[in-house]
């Protein structure tokens, strides 16, 4: 009988998560974490990130995404340890996601061609160069990357 009654919260439990995240919920909802406190876990990501220690801030970054996966932040910085660490195809697939949690910012684009060129493979770089432009077209907030990926596509005709 026991058994069962466990069996019956296990299902309640599950179908109640499932209800939870299909809504939109994440970890960090459901753990009751603040923005400050996840704000300052990213600090703590984005300062061994800077001090060049990539394999460290991948940890921290991965807390992040697993936390909030909505929030591309954490994956541009997950996956730029990975660029670091020359782990292109996983950088792609994690900037692949940010792209599509967001695909007005064109940065994920832009890292995803710098992945590809790095691989060299300048037939995708160049193409993804001109996708991250044709999105950040108009946004002055991405002014600066747009004009990285103007100069990158000017190098790759070279």
């Amino acid at each position: 009988m026991s058994e069962q009654v466990q069996e019956n919260d296990g299902e309640e439990l599950e179908d109640t998560l499932l209800e939870f995240f299909g809504k939109g919920g994440t970890f960090k909802d459901l753990k009751d974490m603040s923005d400050d406190a996840m704000e300052a876990i990213y600090s703590v990501a984005y300062n061994l990130y800077q001090g060049g220690k990539y394999d460290e801030a991948q940890k921290v970054f991965q807390f992040l995404c697993f936390y909030d996966h909505f929030n591309r932040k954490y994956f541009l910085g997950l996956g730029a340890c990975q660029q670091m660490m020359k782990q292109y195809e996983q950088a792609i697939e994690i900037f692949t996601f940010a792209t599509v949690l967001d695909a007005d910012d064109p940065r994920g684009m832009l890292y995803i061609g710098d992945c590809h060129l790095a691989m060299g493979d300048k037939d995708k770089a160049k193409g993804c160069y001109e996708t991250a432009i044709e999105w950040g077209a108009g946004q002055a907030a991405y002014a600066d990357e747009l004009k990285r990926a103007e100069n990158m596509l000017e190098n790759i005709a070279s």
